[in-house]
Protein backbone atom coordinates (compact mmCIF):
# COMPACT_ATOMS: atom_id res chain seq x y z
CA UNK A 1 0.00 0.00 0.00
CA UNK A 2 0.83 3.47 -0.23
CA UNK A 3 0.33 6.52 2.01
CA UNK A 4 -0.25 9.02 0.76
CA UNK A 5 2.08 12.48 1.64
CA UNK A 6 0.75 16.22 2.00
CA UNK A 7 1.56 16.88 -1.18
CA UNK A 8 0.27 13.70 -2.71
CA UNK A 9 -3.43 15.21 -1.30
CA UNK A 10 -2.80 18.80 -2.75
CA UNK A 11 -1.91 17.22 -6.11
CA UNK A 12 -4.87 14.96 -6.23
CA UNK A 13 -7.08 18.59 -5.88
CA UNK A 14 -5.12 19.76 -8.76
CA UNK A 15 -5.88 17.00 -11.04
CA UNK A 16 -8.82 15.96 -9.95
CA UNK A 17 -9.82 19.34 -10.39
CA UNK A 18 -8.96 19.56 -13.77
CA UNK A 19 -10.52 16.21 -15.05
CA UNK A 20 -14.06 17.12 -12.68
CA UNK A 21 -14.73 19.22 -15.87
CA UNK A 22 -15.80 21.77 -13.59
CA UNK A 23 -14.56 21.58 -10.55
CA UNK A 24 -11.42 24.04 -8.59
CA UNK A 25 -8.60 22.76 -7.03
CA UNK A 26 -8.96 25.62 -4.09
CA UNK A 27 -12.19 25.00 -2.43
CA UNK A 28 -11.38 26.82 1.00
CA UNK A 29 -13.41 23.84 2.47
CA UNK A 30 -11.50 20.68 1.13
CA UNK A 31 -8.24 22.77 1.75
CA UNK A 32 -8.68 23.01 5.22
CA UNK A 33 -9.89 19.12 5.14
CA UNK A 34 -6.36 18.58 3.60
CA UNK A 35 -4.79 20.05 6.58
CA UNK A 36 -6.80 18.51 8.97
CA UNK A 37 -5.82 15.62 7.59
CA UNK A 38 -1.86 16.25 8.01
CA UNK A 39 -2.54 18.00 11.44
CA UNK A 40 -3.79 14.84 13.02
CA UNK A 41 -1.30 13.06 11.33
CA UNK A 42 -3.96 10.72 9.65
CA UNK A 43 -2.86 7.87 7.20
CA UNK A 44 -4.15 7.39 3.96
CA UNK A 45 -3.26 3.88 2.46
CA UNK A 46 -3.99 3.83 -1.03
CA UNK A 47 -4.69 0.45 -1.95
CA UNK A 48 -4.86 -1.14 -5.25
CA UNK A 49 -8.43 -2.76 -6.18
CA UNK A 50 -6.77 -6.17 -7.28
CA UNK A 51 -5.00 -6.94 -3.84
CA UNK A 52 -8.19 -6.71 -1.98
CA UNK A 53 -9.95 -10.26 -0.98
CA UNK A 54 -12.46 -10.90 -3.33
CA UNK A 55 -14.47 -11.67 -0.24
CA UNK A 56 -14.68 -8.43 1.04
CA UNK A 57 -17.76 -5.87 0.73
CA UNK A 58 -17.34 -2.27 -0.41
CA UNK A 59 -19.58 0.63 -0.87
CA UNK A 60 -20.01 4.27 -2.38
CA UNK A 61 -19.42 7.15 0.24
CA UNK A 62 -20.53 10.33 -1.28
CA UNK A 63 -22.71 13.82 -1.14
CA UNK A 64 -25.06 15.46 -3.18
CA UNK A 65 -25.18 19.07 -3.05
CA UNK A 66 -26.21 21.85 -5.50
CA UNK A 67 -27.84 25.23 -5.72
CA UNK A 68 -31.14 26.71 -6.96
CA UNK A 69 -33.42 25.76 -3.55
CA UNK A 70 -36.82 27.88 -3.71
CA UNK A 71 -36.86 30.88 -1.50
CA UNK A 72 -40.03 29.59 0.10
CA UNK A 73 -37.60 26.15 1.07
CA UNK A 74 -35.08 28.48 2.52
CA UNK A 75 -37.86 30.51 4.68
CA UNK A 76 -39.25 26.79 5.85
CA UNK A 77 -35.56 25.95 7.06
CA UNK A 78 -35.14 28.82 9.05
CA UNK A 79 -35.12 27.44 12.17
CA UNK A 80 -32.92 25.20 11.64
CA UNK A 81 -30.41 27.08 10.05
CA UNK A 82 -27.55 27.23 12.51
CA UNK A 83 -28.35 23.36 12.92
CA UNK A 84 -27.54 22.90 9.23
CA UNK A 85 -24.59 24.89 9.20
CA UNK A 86 -23.02 23.28 12.17
CA UNK A 87 -23.42 19.68 11.41
CA UNK A 88 -19.85 17.86 9.91
CA UNK A 89 -20.24 16.56 7.03
CA UNK A 90 -17.41 13.94 7.84
CA UNK A 91 -20.20 12.75 10.82
CA UNK A 92 -22.63 12.84 8.07
CA UNK A 93 -21.09 10.44 5.67
CA UNK A 94 -19.86 8.49 8.72
CA UNK A 95 -23.44 7.87 9.96
CA UNK A 96 -24.54 6.82 6.17
CA UNK A 97 -21.77 4.07 6.17
CA UNK A 98 -22.73 2.74 9.80
CA UNK A 99 -26.13 2.67 9.28
CA UNK A 100 -25.70 0.93 5.55
CA UNK A 101 -23.50 -2.10 7.01
CA UNK A 102 -26.23 -2.27 9.58
CA UNK A 103 -28.70 -2.48 7.56
CA UNK A 104 -26.89 -5.09 5.22
CA UNK A 105 -25.05 -7.03 8.45
CA UNK A 106 -21.84 -6.54 6.54
CA UNK A 107 -18.90 -4.58 7.19
CA UNK A 108 -17.12 -2.73 4.73
CA UNK A 109 -13.87 -3.09 3.85
CA UNK A 110 -13.27 0.40 2.87
CA UNK A 111 -15.06 2.67 0.62
CA UNK A 112 -15.00 3.61 -3.17
CA UNK A 113 -14.50 7.19 -4.44
CA UNK A 114 -18.31 7.83 -6.51
CA UNK A 115 -16.25 9.85 -9.03
CA UNK A 116 -13.27 12.20 -9.55
CA UNK A 117 -13.68 15.50 -7.92
CA UNK A 118 -11.58 17.18 -4.99
CA UNK A 119 -14.52 17.46 -2.84
CA UNK A 120 -15.95 13.92 -3.58
CA UNK A 121 -12.64 12.00 -3.35
CA UNK A 122 -11.36 13.71 -0.13
CA UNK A 123 -14.42 12.97 2.27
CA UNK A 124 -14.42 9.29 2.03
CA UNK A 125 -10.26 9.80 2.18
CA UNK A 126 -10.59 11.36 5.44
CA UNK A 127 -13.06 8.77 6.56
CA UNK A 128 -10.99 5.59 5.70
CA UNK A 129 -8.42 7.74 7.81
CA UNK A 130 -10.14 7.97 10.29
CA UNK A 131 -11.32 4.42 10.51
CA UNK A 132 -8.33 3.43 9.56
CA UNK A 133 -9.49 1.43 6.91
CA UNK A 134 -7.54 1.70 3.70
CA UNK A 135 -8.45 3.44 0.61
CA UNK A 136 -9.44 1.99 -2.61
CA UNK A 137 -7.29 3.40 -5.59
CA UNK A 138 -10.04 4.04 -7.83
CA UNK A 139 -13.22 5.96 -8.50
CA UNK A 140 -16.63 5.11 -10.55
CA UNK A 141 -16.81 7.47 -13.15
CA UNK A 142 -13.42 9.03 -14.17
CA UNK A 143 -15.12 12.63 -13.92
CA UNK A 144 -17.69 14.10 -11.68
CA UNK A 145 -21.09 14.20 -12.72
CA UNK A 146 -24.82 15.37 -11.83
CA UNK A 147 -26.37 12.50 -10.31
CA UNK A 148 -25.96 9.77 -8.56
CA UNK A 149 -27.32 7.05 -11.20
CA UNK A 150 -24.28 8.52 -13.56
CA UNK A 151 -21.74 5.68 -12.07
CA UNK A 152 -20.09 3.07 -13.62
CA UNK A 153 -21.66 0.68 -11.20
CA UNK A 154 -24.99 1.24 -12.71
CA UNK A 155 -23.61 0.63 -16.16
CA UNK A 156 -21.48 -2.86 -15.03
CA UNK A 157 -25.69 -3.77 -13.18
CA UNK A 158 -24.28 -3.33 -9.83
CA UNK A 159 -27.23 -2.46 -7.81
CA UNK A 160 -28.22 1.30 -6.79
CA UNK A 161 -29.46 -0.29 -3.25
CA UNK A 162 -30.38 -0.36 -0.22
CA UNK A 163 -29.14 3.23 -0.07
CA UNK A 164 -28.78 5.51 3.02
CA UNK A 165 -29.33 9.12 3.03
CA UNK A 166 -28.26 11.40 5.57
CA UNK A 167 -29.42 14.96 5.93
CA UNK A 168 -27.93 17.79 7.67
CA UNK A 169 -30.56 17.78 10.24
CA UNK A 170 -29.49 14.20 11.04
CA UNK A 171 -32.40 12.67 9.06
CA UNK A 172 -31.57 8.73 8.53
CA UNK A 173 -33.35 7.46 4.86
CA UNK A 174 -32.86 4.10 3.71
CA UNK A 175 -33.83 3.56 0.54
CA UNK A 176 -34.60 -0.21 -0.02
CA UNK A 177 -35.75 -0.33 -3.71
CA UNK A 178 -35.54 1.87 -6.56
CA UNK A 179 -37.96 2.72 -9.40
CA UNK A 180 -36.87 1.24 -12.89
CA UNK A 181 -35.58 4.57 -13.92
CA UNK A 182 -32.58 5.29 -12.70
CA UNK A 183 -32.80 9.08 -13.15
CA UNK A 184 -35.83 8.79 -10.79
CA UNK A 185 -33.71 8.30 -7.87
CA UNK A 186 -31.50 10.92 -8.84
CA UNK A 187 -34.04 12.95 -8.64
CA UNK A 188 -35.46 12.02 -5.60
CA UNK A 189 -32.31 12.45 -4.04
CA UNK A 190 -31.99 15.24 -5.41
CA UNK A 191 -35.24 16.95 -3.76
CA UNK A 192 -34.34 15.54 -0.56
CA UNK A 193 -30.92 18.07 -0.46
CA UNK A 194 -33.28 20.50 -1.66
CA UNK A 195 -35.59 20.20 1.19
CA UNK A 196 -32.19 20.44 3.32
CA UNK A 197 -31.83 24.08 1.80
CA UNK A 198 -29.18 23.38 -0.14
CA UNK A 199 -26.65 21.91 1.76
CA UNK A 200 -25.19 18.54 0.91
CA UNK A 201 -26.68 15.29 1.96
CA UNK A 202 -24.33 12.53 2.73
CA UNK A 203 -25.27 8.82 0.64
CA UNK A 204 -23.90 5.38 1.20
CA UNK A 205 -24.60 2.94 -1.53
CA UNK A 206 -24.17 0.55 -3.62
CA UNK A 207 -23.17 -2.31 -1.36
CA UNK A 208 -21.26 -5.34 -3.29
CA UNK A 209 -17.99 -7.04 -3.24
CA UNK A 210 -14.73 -6.42 -4.54
CA UNK A 211 -15.37 -8.32 -7.22
CA UNK A 212 -18.75 -7.37 -8.61
CA UNK A 213 -16.42 -3.53 -8.29
CA UNK A 214 -13.91 -4.37 -10.40
CA UNK A 215 -16.63 -4.83 -13.04
CA UNK A 216 -17.73 -0.95 -12.52
CA UNK A 217 -15.12 0.96 -11.33
CA UNK A 218 -11.99 2.87 -13.03
CA UNK A 219 -8.83 1.39 -11.44
CA UNK A 220 -5.65 3.43 -10.32
CA UNK A 221 -7.80 7.18 -11.04
CA UNK A 222 -6.99 8.33 -7.74
CA UNK A 223 -3.20 7.03 -8.36
CA UNK A 224 -3.38 9.41 -12.02
CA UNK A 225 -4.98 12.30 -10.33
CA UNK A 226 -2.03 12.85 -8.15
CA UNK A 227 0.76 12.20 -10.98
CA UNK A 228 -1.08 14.59 -12.97
CA UNK A 229 -1.30 16.94 -10.35
CA UNK A 230 2.08 16.60 -9.72
CA UNK A 231 3.76 16.72 -12.52
CA UNK A 232 1.65 20.57 -13.03
CA UNK A 233 2.65 21.57 -9.58
CA UNK A 234 6.23 21.12 -10.49
CA UNK A 235 5.70 23.02 -13.63
CA UNK A 236 4.62 25.55 -11.47
CA UNK A 237 7.18 25.75 -9.11
CA UNK A 238 9.91 25.81 -11.72
CA UNK A 239 8.91 28.19 -14.01
CA UNK A 240 7.60 25.71 -16.83
CA UNK A 241 4.16 25.24 -18.67
CA UNK A 242 2.04 23.82 -16.51
CA UNK A 243 -0.14 23.57 -19.17
CA UNK A 244 2.17 21.26 -21.77
CA UNK A 245 3.05 19.21 -18.49
CA UNK A 246 -0.80 18.97 -18.17
CA UNK A 247 -1.16 17.61 -21.88
CA UNK A 248 2.00 15.30 -21.70
CA UNK A 249 0.83 13.56 -18.52
CA UNK A 250 -2.45 13.03 -19.37
CA UNK A 251 -2.44 12.74 -23.06
CA UNK A 252 -5.39 14.83 -22.99
CA UNK A 253 -6.58 16.21 -27.21
CA UNK A 254 -6.36 19.87 -27.12
CA UNK A 255 -9.63 20.96 -28.86
CA UNK A 256 -9.46 24.51 -28.45
CA UNK A 257 -7.73 27.78 -26.88
CA UNK A 258 -9.05 31.32 -26.59
CA UNK A 259 -10.62 33.79 -24.01
CA UNK A 260 -13.78 33.09 -22.04
CA UNK A 261 -16.64 36.28 -23.36
CA UNK A 262 -19.24 35.21 -21.14
CA UNK A 263 -20.43 32.91 -18.57
CA UNK A 264 -24.18 32.70 -18.19
CA UNK A 265 -25.15 30.28 -14.85
CA UNK A 266 -28.24 29.65 -13.58
CA UNK A 267 -29.25 27.60 -9.80
CA UNK A 268 -32.53 25.99 -10.40
CA UNK A 269 -33.90 22.74 -9.17
CA UNK A 270 -30.69 21.30 -7.40
CA UNK A 271 -28.35 22.25 -10.02
CA UNK A 272 -26.02 24.54 -11.55
CA UNK A 273 -26.77 24.93 -15.77
CA UNK A 274 -24.94 27.26 -18.08
CA UNK A 275 -22.83 27.95 -21.02
CA UNK A 276 -19.34 29.37 -21.57
CA UNK A 277 -18.86 31.22 -24.84
CA UNK A 278 -14.91 31.00 -25.73
CA UNK A 279 -13.74 33.36 -28.49
CA UNK A 280 -10.70 31.58 -30.48
CA UNK A 281 -7.44 32.19 -30.73
CA UNK A 282 -3.63 31.16 -31.93
CA UNK A 283 -5.25 27.99 -34.22
CA UNK A 284 -8.56 28.53 -33.23
CA UNK A 285 -8.40 32.79 -34.74
CA UNK A 286 -11.93 33.27 -35.68
CA UNK A 287 -13.76 30.28 -34.26
CA UNK A 288 -16.13 29.90 -31.26
CA UNK A 289 -16.80 27.70 -28.74
CA UNK A 290 -19.68 27.17 -26.65
CA UNK A 291 -20.18 24.73 -23.80
CA UNK A 292 -23.20 23.80 -22.14
CA UNK A 293 -22.95 22.38 -18.70
CA UNK A 294 -25.41 21.22 -15.68
CA UNK A 295 -22.86 21.05 -12.93
CA UNK A 296 -19.97 19.78 -14.87
CA UNK A 297 -18.99 20.84 -18.76
CA UNK A 298 -21.30 18.26 -20.83
CA UNK A 299 -22.05 18.99 -24.65
CA UNK A 300 -19.94 21.92 -26.91
CA UNK A 301 -20.74 23.31 -29.66
CA UNK A 302 -17.58 24.55 -32.19
CA UNK A 303 -18.86 27.12 -34.45
CA UNK A 304 -22.75 25.99 -33.82
CA UNK A 305 -22.16 22.60 -34.81
CA UNK A 306 -22.15 19.97 -32.29
CA UNK A 307 -17.96 19.18 -30.80
CA UNK A 308 -17.13 16.99 -27.66
CA UNK A 309 -19.86 15.77 -25.87
CA UNK A 310 -20.17 13.35 -22.76
CA UNK A 311 -19.25 11.45 -21.45
CA UNK A 312 -16.00 12.07 -22.79
CA UNK A 313 -14.15 14.40 -21.06
CA UNK A 314 -14.35 18.38 -21.48
CA UNK A 315 -11.55 20.24 -19.37
CA UNK A 316 -11.25 24.01 -19.51
CA UNK A 317 -7.84 25.36 -17.59
CA UNK A 318 -6.17 28.66 -17.03
CA UNK A 319 -3.41 29.43 -19.69
CA UNK A 320 -1.51 30.95 -16.73
CA UNK A 321 -0.99 28.15 -14.16
CA UNK A 322 -3.38 25.14 -16.18
CA UNK A 323 -5.74 25.28 -12.86
CA UNK A 324 -9.19 24.04 -13.59
CA UNK A 325 -11.74 26.55 -14.16
CA UNK A 326 -14.75 26.10 -11.66
CA UNK A 327 -18.34 27.68 -13.35
CA UNK A 328 -18.34 31.16 -12.13
CA UNK A 329 -18.65 34.20 -13.99
CA UNK A 330 -15.64 35.95 -12.30
CA UNK A 331 -13.59 33.76 -15.16
CA UNK A 332 -14.56 36.19 -18.26
CA UNK A 333 -11.91 37.47 -19.91
CA UNK A 334 -9.48 34.62 -19.05
CA UNK A 335 -7.08 32.99 -21.42
CA UNK A 336 -8.05 29.37 -21.71
CA UNK A 337 -7.44 25.85 -23.16
CA UNK A 338 -9.87 23.39 -23.85
CA UNK A 339 -8.87 19.66 -23.42
CA UNK A 340 -10.43 16.59 -24.19
CA UNK A 341 -10.04 13.27 -22.57
CA UNK A 342 -11.70 10.53 -23.59
CA UNK A 343 -14.46 8.82 -21.44
CA UNK A 344 -13.77 5.52 -19.74
CA UNK A 345 -14.41 2.24 -22.21
CA UNK A 346 -17.00 1.28 -20.75
CA UNK A 347 -19.04 4.55 -20.62
CA UNK A 348 -18.94 4.33 -24.86
CA UNK A 349 -20.89 0.72 -24.46
CA UNK A 350 -24.55 0.68 -25.60
CA UNK A 351 -25.21 0.70 -22.31
CA UNK A 352 -22.91 3.47 -21.24
CA UNK A 353 -23.97 5.61 -23.97
CA UNK A 354 -27.81 5.05 -22.96
CA UNK A 355 -27.46 6.03 -19.33
CA UNK A 356 -25.11 9.35 -20.03
CA UNK A 357 -24.89 11.20 -23.41
CA UNK A 358 -26.39 14.45 -25.19
CA UNK A 359 -29.69 13.04 -25.12
CA UNK A 360 -29.89 12.58 -21.29
CA UNK A 361 -30.61 16.19 -21.55
CA UNK A 362 -32.93 16.60 -24.22
CA UNK A 363 -30.68 17.80 -26.98
CA UNK A 364 -30.92 16.04 -30.30
CA UNK A 365 -27.21 14.95 -30.72
CA UNK A 366 -25.77 11.48 -31.47
CA UNK A 367 -22.97 10.62 -29.30
CA UNK A 368 -19.47 10.58 -31.34
CA UNK A 369 -16.04 10.23 -30.03
CA UNK A 370 -13.59 12.62 -29.23
CA UNK A 371 -11.06 11.24 -31.50
CA UNK A 372 -13.56 11.43 -34.15
CA UNK A 373 -15.08 14.97 -32.98
CA UNK A 374 -11.38 16.08 -33.71
CA UNK A 375 -10.52 13.95 -36.45
CA UNK A 376 -13.62 15.57 -38.36
CA UNK A 377 -11.91 19.09 -37.36
CA UNK A 378 -8.87 18.91 -38.66
CA UNK A 379 -10.17 17.54 -42.14
CA UNK A 380 -12.24 20.56 -42.39
CA UNK A 381 -9.55 22.65 -41.80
Amino acid sequence: MRTLTRNDLYDYLIGSAILSCGHSEDSPNILALVENIVEKGLKIRLVDPKDIPDDNMICTASFQGGGGVPMEVRDLLAPYQTMIESTDPTEMLKKAVTELSNHIKEEFYSFMCICTSPFQCTFPMYLSALEEKPFIDGDCCGRARPGVYLSLTNVAKIPLTPMVIVTPLGETLILKERAPDLPRTGDLIKFIHMASGGRSTAIASSPASIVDYRRGMIPYQVSRCIDIGNAIRNARKRGGDPVQAFMEKSSALKIFCGEIKSVEREERLGYSWGEWLIKGSGEFEGHNLRVWWKNENMISWLDDKPYVTCPDLICIVDNKDCKGLGLFPQNIGKKVTVFGLPAHDLWRTGDGIELWSPRRYKFDIEYESLESRVKTRLMNN
